[in-house]
């Protein structure tokens, strides 16, 4: 898997997140303390943000926990949250 394909995948899907923010917050509840913490930074960041037209890395340090990549070319991109978002890589 190529960097770029990865920095593509996680522009589109933290793009995705910010368009669509009142959707996801819905989702960041939790009973467990850090994940709130972290659930209260993810909603901080998408608060007025802008999609992002190339990548910031020490943005996607404070908001990404990894990227799956799977055998048929899927990436399942995790926010530091919990959140998941799917994206074929349309690649391969």
């Amino acid at each position: 898997m190529e960097k770029e394909t990865l920095i593509k995948a996680y522009l589109m899907v933290w793009n995705a997140l910010v368009e669509n923010r009142a959707d996801f917050m819905e989702q960041l509840q939790s009973e467990n303390l850090l994940e709130d913490y972290r659930a209260e930074k993810l909603i901080e960041y998408t608060d007025g943000a802008e999609p992002l037209m190339e990548m910031d890395t020490d943005f996607m340090l404070k908001t990404l926990d990894h990227i799956k990549v799977f055998e048929d070319g899927t990436l399942l991109v995790v926010f530091l949250d919990g959140t998941e978002i799917e994206c074929k890589n349309e690649e391969e």
